[in-house]
Parts: C-alpha cells; sequence; structure tokens
C-alpha cells in the first residue's frame, strides 16, 4: 500500500524511505545532515545518497528501521488489525506498510508519516482487561483484538504479550502513553504471562521482579520496576513492569539495538560478546566506561543463568540534545532461563556454557581492567539469590532449583 514514507524525529523531518526497483533505499534530507546526528554509525551511511540497506537480514529494511518494528507479540496484532481494517493478507504486508502502520508508537525516537492506521490517545486503560484479552488470543479463542490492546500492545519486542502504558505517580492510573503525559506520568511496559501451552510459569512475574533486584545489586544499571498485582479471569497475578528508558516524560530518546546496528538476526546465535558486544559496544560509544557496563553484564548474564541474551537485548541510546554522544542502554530482560538447548545465545570466547578461562580471555582481549574485582562484585550478588527471591514470595521448591543451577554456574567460572 504505502511505497514511500517521511522518517522523523522529535518532529524534524531526518530523511524519507522509499521503494525502488524492488528493494528499500533510504535518503537523509540535506538539512538533518547539516543539523542532526548519524541514526545508526558505521551502520548506515550518513550521507546525500538514497541508499539500500547493507545486507538483507530484515526483508531488505535497514536495521535502524527494523528496531522500530515489534516481534513475535506486536506482529500478530498488527497482521490482525490490517486484515481487518486493510484487507491485508500477512504475505501482502510490506516492511514499508509495517512502518507505516507503527507511525509515531515506536520504541526509541522515530516515527513514520503518513501513519496507516492513526488514533486517538489518552483513554484510560483497564490492565485486568487487556490482561485477559491477551490470555484469550493467545490460547486460539479470539481472533478480536480490543483497539486498546491493539494501540498499546503493538510496539514492544519479544514473543510475550505486554503493553505501553503511562502510569500515575502513585502507579494506580494507567492511562494510553502515546500522547503528551498529564504531570506526574511516566513510560512503562507492562509484561503479561503467556499462559498457553509450554507458556511461561506462574511466578515469571514475580522472578524477573527478583531478578531486577540482583541485578542492581550487582552493579547494573536496570530502570525502575514494579510489580502489578491484578485479578485476570478471577485469578491473582503479579505482572512485571519496568520503565521505559526511551522516554523522558514528553522527549523521546533515539534507540539503536545491537541486532539493528550489526544486521543480527536475534532468532540465531550469531554473536560472540568480545567481538561482537564489547566491540560494537567501543565503536558506538568510544568508551571504555561504557565497554565496562556491557562486561559487567556479560558476567552477570552468565553467572545469573540468563541464556536468552540475544542480539536485540542489548542496546543504545543517544543522549538527548547531543549530535553523537551514544551510551549503553540499562539493562532490561534479564531472569532466569536456558536459552538454545542450554546455551547462552551470544557466546562467551565461542563457548555456549563459559568457564573462567573464557571471561579472563574477554577481558584480555578487550582490555577491561579490574574484571576480577567485577567478577566478585556479580558472584556476591547473585549468592544472595534466595534474598531477592523471598522478598517477592517465590516458592521455596522454586528458588531451590534456581539456587542448584546458579551454584553450578559459580563453581564452573572459579579459576582452576
Amino acid at each position: 500500500m504505502n511505497s514511500k514514507l517521511r522518517v522523523l524525529c522529535s518532529g524534524k523531518l531526518v530523511g524519507q524511505l522509499a521503494e525502488r526497483d524492488g528493494e528499500i533505499v533510504f535518503q537523509y534530507d540535506l538539512a538533518w545532515l547539516d543539523n542532526g546526528f548519524d541514526l545508526a554509525p558505521s551502520s548506515l551511511e550518513f550521507d546525500s545518497l538514497a541508499n539500500p540497506a547493507r545486507r538483507m537480514d530484515f526483508q531488505g529494511l535497514h536495521g535502524v528501521f527494523n528496531d522500530s518494528l515489534p516481534d513475535g507479540w506486536g506482529l500478530l496484532l498488527m497482521d490482525r488489525a490490517l486484515k481487518k481494517y486493510r484487507d491485508l493478507e500477512r504475505s501482502q504486508i510490506t516492511p514499508i506498510d509495517r512502518l507505516a502502520y507503527m507511525g509515531h508508537r515506536c520504541m526509541g525516537a522515530l516515527e513514520y508519516q503518513p501513519e496507516l492506521l492513526p488514533e486517538q490517545d489518552g483513554n484510560l486503560i483497564d490492565l485486568a482487561d487487556i490482561a485477559a484479552q491477551s490470555e484469550k488470543i493467545l490460547r486460539g479463542e479470539t481472533i478480536d483484538v480490543l483497539e486498546e490492546l491493539r494501540i498499546c500492545g503493538g510496539s514492544p519486542g519479544g514473543a510475550r504479550p505486554k503493553v505501553t502504558v503511562a502510569f500515575s505517580e502513585n502507579m494506580e492510573t494507567c492511562i494510553s502513553s502515546f500522547g503528551d503525559l498529564p504531570e506526574g506520568y511516566s513510560h512503562w511496559i507492562v509484561k503479561f504471562r503467556n499462559d498457553s501451552g509450554d507458556g511461561d510459569p506462574v511466578d515469571i512475574g514475580r522472578l524477573e521482579m527478583a531478578y531486577a533486584d540482583m541485578a542492581r545489586a550487582a552493579g547494573l544499571q536496570v530502570p525502575n520496576t514494579r510489580l502489578i498485582e491484578l485479578t485476570v479471569n478471577r485469578k491473582q497475578e503479579a505482572f512485571f513492569a519496568v520503565q521505559r528508558f526511551d522516554r523522558e516524560v514528553n522527549r523521546k530518546i533515539h534507540f539503536l539495538s545491537l541486532a539493528g546496528y550489526a544486521y543480527a538476526n536475534h532468532r540465531v546465535p550469531c554473536l560472540d560478546y568480545g567481538s561482537g558486544v564489547l566491540a560494537a559496544t567501543k565503536k558506538i560509544t568510544k568508551s571504555d566506561k561504557e565497554v565496562g557496563k556491557a562486561f559487567r553484564l556479560m558476567l552477570f548474564n552468565v553467572l545469573a543463568h540468563n541464556k536468552d541474551d540475544h542480539s536485540k537485548n542489548f542496546a543504545y541510546l543517544l543522549d538527548p540534545g547531543s549530535r553523537g554522544a551514544w551510551r549503553l542502554a540499562p539493562a532490561y530482560d534479564l531472569t532466569f532461563n536456558t536459552g538454545m538447548a542450554n546455551n547462552h545465545t551470544t557466546a562467551i570466547n565461542g563457548s555456549g556454557n563459559p568457564g573462567f578461562a573464557d571471561l579472563e580471555k574477554v577481558a584480555a582481549e578487550r582490555k577491561v581492567t579490574n574484571w576480577q574485582r567485577v567478577l566478585d562484585d556479580v558472584r556476591g550478588a547473585v549468592a544472595r539469590w534466595p534474598e531477592f527471591a523471598s522478598n517477592y514470595d517465590m516458592t521455596k521448591a522454586r528458588t531451590k532449583a534456581i539456587q542448584k543451577e546458579l551454584s553450578a554456574i559459580d563453581n564452573v567460572c572459579r579459576p582452576k
């Protein structure tokens, strides 16, 4: 349906996306080249030419623009909406159409015009109703999608159902987050539970909350988090909520994932921490301090058994008002999981289950100083797992099962 789109950032024209001769090209606006910033350093040409994507990993879409699209859950809602309102089959929907559908509702700061399905913002949101609707969709009990769910559930990445909303300061009132927020409100993501088939365990929200506290204790920068207690289909549920780091009240912050930067498919193992995550962090941020943060995150993921550490779970933010000062985004999607075949999705010195020598090798290659002190910090925090679990009423059996795995990893990651 759409063959051209204007790309905007903070209301200013960045450039234009277009389909030409079977490929998607992007061309910066000349005024943006003079006064704006490079959207994706070393990943997208910062010049006046109409450039195609460097690789075809995202159906011909440039990596930085692919970051504006949701993953499994959001795409499901999008496909159903485009079928309902535009009679488009999934095979007919192009990447340009998907960006036009997202419009101003993307993660990060980029927006796309003209919008395919504009809507009104500022409505009150009933999270319990939306959670119940999400359950029905996942179980295959309905194909209809509530308008509130279509709007606030269609932008976050990941396969789990989730919504982007705004909460009042006391976290008691929830509204749509895509217009200017009233005073005292802030932007949040609420993650629901996939309870269909082999979906999420009943304590997934409490588990992620405990992991957020453990990560903070390990010295990681983690956004504000809360547990949201709701009654859904007559069952009491505790859902994990995290404050968005790509928003500062009514200001949007430009966001670039490692997947978008490196054209790295997050569904398959394709990166290593040393040559991938840490090297990219150094190249993008030009900061040893940010590399140190990425290394600490690597250690936490290893010792805390967070093996779903794929390329979309690392990202960079451009500081507001800056034309080029990048920093590593706060840590997110931290939880106990088995990754792919109980291996880390991102390898450590080529290993999916690293030992002390692998950690040491990455530290040496990336010139990370005082790394054993950082390892001790992270090890000390992870050793407190039972304490963090008890704060959120995790069952003793679940706590002990996780503790057993964490202890085994700790032993492997000690010097021989």
